[in-house]
């Protein structure tokens, strides 16, 4: 597997013309890993479930806008593995946010294909070791570009507004959360975590099968 560090001030966390993340983010993280998998697409279920194998990481909170559609379904996994959840507005008229609070392993393994392929349908999927860093505001947008308006037979630029709600990580000194990215391509790690460090200090905590290799990729 192939990780690649990022260096937390390149990371846009607020909303802007070229949003790096759909969610934004409070407070300071020191780390932030992209663990791909373009080759070897099936090997992530097998990573991050027996990674979450460990008592001291639960309970975790998860957070996934989903479609009104998927509602049913959500709640028949929900209701099979026990999962406490809730439902808040979504940010378009047919979706919907759910928080789930998973506390054991065996719920995890049971939710983890549900968040891994909502991440792929370019849904938001995010999860968080030990700490609820999760909440939802009604904030402003504005479109980067201004788009024609007609009005009187006068036409102008105007540049758009709307409110909508916006996921928000608040992370802490000992917060680490995840995010499933863009297709499913990657998992993102967001982390304060001196386990995230490095790749030997990673490499203590994940899975002994699975040896990461660093990326060549250079920020400039």
């Amino acid at each position: 597997m192939e990780i690649d560090y990022f260096p937390p001030e390149k990371v846009k966390s607020a909303p802007s013309s070229e949003p790096t993340y759909p969610f934004e983010i409070d407070g300071d993280f020191k780390y932030i890993i992209d663990f791909s998998f373009f080759l070897e697409r099936d090997i992530h279920e097998e990573l991050f479930c027996n990674w979450m194998n460990n008592s001291d990481y639960y309970p975790i909170y998860s957070l996934a806008e989903i479609y009104d559609f998927q509602q049913a379904e959500y709640e028949e996994l929900f209701k099979m593995q026990n999962i406490e959840f809730n439902y808040m507005k979504g940010s378009r008229k047919d979706t919907f946010f759910v928080k789930a609070i998973i506390r054991s392993p065996q719920q995890f393994k049971g939710y983890y294909p549900y968040l891994y392929r909502n991440g792929s349908m370019l849904n938001l999927s995010l999860w968080s070791l030990k700490q609820d860093v999760f909440r939802l505001e009604e904030r402003e947008y504005e479109s980067p570009y201004p788009v024609k308006r007609t009005k009187k037979n006068r036409t102008r630029l105007v540049k758009l507004k709307w409110i909508a709600n916006t996921p928000i990580a608040t992370l802490t000194e000992s917060s680490t959360m995840f995010w499933v990215g863009d297709d499913g391509d990657y998992i993102t790690a967001f982390s304060n975590d001196e386990h995230f460090s490095t790749i030997v200090s990673l490499q203590k905590i994940i899975p002994e099968k699975v040896e990461l290799v660093t990326g060549d990729y250079e920020w400039e």
